[in-house]
């Protein structure tokens, strides 16, 4: 005599019931579209510049975030030039008593690196260039850092800083030690301005890059 047939309980899903154990992640078209909008919208807000900074109000201070040259800062986004001097583009080079060259520009730039690390600027507006950089005065607590770089004979003085300028050149400092060319002749033909304050973006990359080289 043969057993009973059992007949296993038939699951849940076997009546037509979804399996539970089975889950269907769906994002429909309308979470798309407001990912790819709010993106979007991070994307365009990263690429704007900071508003520039308004004349008449107090001075502009805060640390610096970036160093493009002897004599371009950035400070809470805006992109300082200072005034009363001019420095050798960052990638220009100058020669020495012997006629050998050297990397002024890189010089210049780092020198200004070493006046402002860790200092705190106060920076007086003058204006705006044509670039849309704030034309400025700036000093880390009595310190001039414009005037610092054209005693140390790494700029020319374009204004200011004449009888700063005049020592140099007597003790034969930095650029007045050889033959160069003023910044404003070589950046004629070898480099554009930079121009406007950085993007949102391009402080991120800076604040990056400072991570990694510090």
């Amino acid at each position: 005599m043969r057993p009973p047939i059992v007949n296993p309980a038939m699951p849940a899903w076997g009546n037509g019931r979804r399996n539970p154990l089975v889950r269907r992640s769906r994002i429909n078209w309308r979470t798309w579209l407001i990912v790819i909008v709010l993106l979007g919208a991070l994307g365009v807000y990263a690429a704007l510049p900071e508003a520039p900074f308004a004349l008449g109000e107090a001075p502009l201070t805060g640390p610096v975030e970036r160093v493009a040259d002897g004599d371009t800062i950035e400070i809470g986004g805006q992109r300082i030039r200072l005034t009363g001097l001019d420095a050798p583009e960052w990638n220009q080079t100058c020669s020495r008593a012997d006629g050998a060259d050297w990397p002024c520009g890189r010089a210049a730039t780092d020198r200004m690196r070493d006046l402002t690390r860790g200092a705190m600027l106060s920076c007086k507006g003058e204006g705006h260039d044509r670039y849309g950089r704030l034309l400025a005065t700036c000093r880390a607590g009595d310190a001039d850092i414009a005037e610092s770089l054209v005693r140390d004979g790494l700029a020319v003085a374009s204004g200011s800083y004449i009888r700063t300028e005049s020592e140099a050149r007597r003790a034969g400092r930095g650029i007045w030690q050889g033959r160069f060319d003023r910044p404003a002749d070589w950046r004629a033909t070898k480099t554009a301005e930079p121009q406007g304050n950085p993007s949102r973006f391009e402080r991120f990359l800076a604040w990056l890059a400072g991570l990694f080289s510090s």
